[in-house]
């Protein structure tokens, strides 16, 4: 995994339960751990550095008590970020997008992408919007990574492969959950 003055973001799709949130969670720890001065497990030509914040939307902080629906508490995150986060920080956001009317969602999704690419962001997101792998695949500094998938066995690999999308592998996932062979036939044909 590659982050340089030329691909700051990158973005990461594939199957659920590939290993993306995973491989998000790992970045984040291995980073916090440089930040603290602790060694970390990496290969001997790694090079880090050391940045001034990081920044985390992992989850989901809905609260009744606190008026916040799973979508606005990724809003409030969101906007946090975009009035915090510059060229020394870290982002990671899990699930980039989530919470609402996918379209729209998606959208609201790409606009945060994109301002954050301007203003030279570090960050790694995960996500299923097919419009954020497009995006990703034609802006600079923004790269795609895909969490592999065994078409054959119908399984994660739990392997990272930049510069390419990745599918979320929906309907091969589902018939391997168990669904019903009909209502799979039924949304293939939707």
């Amino acid at each position: 995994l590659e982050l340089n003055s030329k691909k700051r973001l990158i973005v990461i799709s594939g199957p659920n339960a590939g290993g993306k949130s995973v491989t998000l969670q790992a970045v984040g720890l291995l980073q916090y751990m440089i930040q603290c001065g602790i060694q970390v497990p990496v290969g001997g030509n790694t090079e880090t550095r050391i940045l001034n914040d990081i920044y985390l939307d992992f989850g989901d902080d809905q609260s009744i008590s606190n008026d916040l629906s799973t979508y606005s508490s990724h809003l409030k995150n969101m906007n946090f970020m975009l009035k915090n986060a510059d060229e020394n920080k870290l982002i990671l956001i899990d699930e980039f997008g989530d919470g609402t009317e996918p379209e729209m969602g998606a959208a609201i999704a790409e606009a945060v992408l994109q301002n954050f690419a301007e203003k030279g962001v570090w960050g790694i997101l995960t996500t299923h919007y097919a419009n954020l792998k497009r995006f990703s695949n034609n802006y600079p500094g923004i790269e795609n990574a895909a969490m592999l998938f065994d078409n054959e066995n119908l399984k994660p690999l739990y392997k990272l492969k930049t510069g390419i999308p990745g599918s979320s592998y929906t309907f091969e996932i589902a018939k391997n959950s168990g669904l019903p062979k009909e209502i799979i036939e039924l949304a293939e044909s939707k």
